[in-house]
């Protein structure tokens, strides 16, 4: 409640408490296509899988999360980060950034998350390869799936506290642990962001249609 009341005092609106469908469902209202972050993370359990997906969905706007009163959202790039997708024509990328949902862009407007920091402080070009959730071992595939061959630093940001937990149920799906395993293996996912966006859009219908039949009451009747 003390968050609550000095979110008002300092910007003048009310703390955005509606859930995640909510704010999802009323925004399809003027933009159908709008997203959900779709995250790795999410496939570490499924086994019988022909693409371990690493990204969301591309070229979207996409609803992330909400940690302090509004909803931040982004414009993916081509293959689904966070990044604008004009980073990925540049002659040399200075910067690489690898990590979680810290570096992803947990939950502050683009002016204020790592990438952008970066940006203005070196002048520099940056692409982000981290999603929440990430672990070591996705990590690890990320960067060898899309890696630019120009980048010239890497910046990993590893979390103690739950990134070796991560490495025990990333390691345990068969397609991540071939990233591990096998220097020369690769998905080849950027050759296969169609399917890749298909995926992410069968699981956000999938899970908002089962989050609607639970929160569809008169409360929320405005948003479904």
């Amino acid at each position: 409640k003390t968050k609550e009341n000095l979110y008002l005092k300092k910007n003048n609106r009310e703390y955005d408490k509606r859930s995640k469908v909510e704010y999802f469902n009323y925004r399809k209202k003027d933009n159908r296509e709008i997203k959900l972050a779709v995250y790795p993370d999410s496939f570490n359990n499924k086994k019988n899988i022909n693409i371990f997906s690493l990204s969301g969905i591309s070229k979207k706007e996409t609803i992330l999360c909400n940690e302090n009163g509004y909803w931040v959202n982004y414009k993916s790039d081509r293959y689904g980060f966070n990044n604008k997708d004009v980073e990925w024509d540049n002659q040399s990328i200075e910067y690489l950034l690898l990590g979680d949902s810290f570096v992803h862009g947990f939950c502050v407007d683009e002016q204020y998350n790592m990438t952008s920091q970066l940006k203005n402080i070196s002048n520099k070009s940056v692409i982000n390869l981290s999603y929440g959730g990430n672990g070591p071992i996705i990590q690890l595939a990320s960067l060898k799936e899309f890696k630019p061959k120009n980048v010239k630093k890497i910046i990993w940001t590893y979390s103690e506290w739950n990134d070796l937990i991560d490495i025990t149920f990333e390691f345990n799906n068969p397609i991540l642990r071939k990233y591990y395993s096998n220097k020369n293996y690769l998905q080849n996912l950027k050759e296969k962001q169609n399917i890749i966006d298909g995926i992410g859009n069968k699981i956000i219908e999938k899970n908002n249609n089962i989050y609607l039949q639970l929160y569809c009451s008169p409360t929320f009747k405005p948003y479904c």
